[in-house]
């Protein structure tokens, strides 16, 4: 499979969720980042739900990176151009280690 290396020109990073308690004893939820990189950005597909009385568009999107040995999972968040995503799939693309696609979702509230 050929990547044109070139199109990978989004700057994004993946960040880890990280609870910890603050100087009150109270839970809080900080990120930090484990990658930045550069990526090829593309929306996957688009969908309006109705999630808690509210209406929602789920926007699916697909980061192609090169590969890392960096561990990266499902439980992180692809931070790209102000928005967060959540990851719901990784695949080591073309099964040779040279790039890793990430494919991500977005809810927006509508209104």
């Amino acid at each position: 499979m050929r990547v044109n290396a070139g199109k990978l020109d989004k700057r994004i990073t993946i960040l880890r969720t990280i609870k910890s308690q603050d100087a009150d004893g109270y839970w809080a939820e900080t990120t930090e980042p484990v990658h930045t990189c550069w990526a090829q950005f593309s929306r996957t597909s688009g969908k309006e739900i109705n999630q808690n009385n509210a209406d929602y568009t789920e926007i699916m999107v697909r980061f192609l990176i090169r590969y890392t040995s960096k561990p990266i999972g499902r439980k992180m968040i692809v931070e790209y151009a102000g928005d967060r995503y959540e990851i719901t799939y990784i695949n080591d693309y073309g099964d040779q280690h040279d790039y890793m696609e990430i494919v991500a979702k977005r809810l927006t509230l509508e209104g």
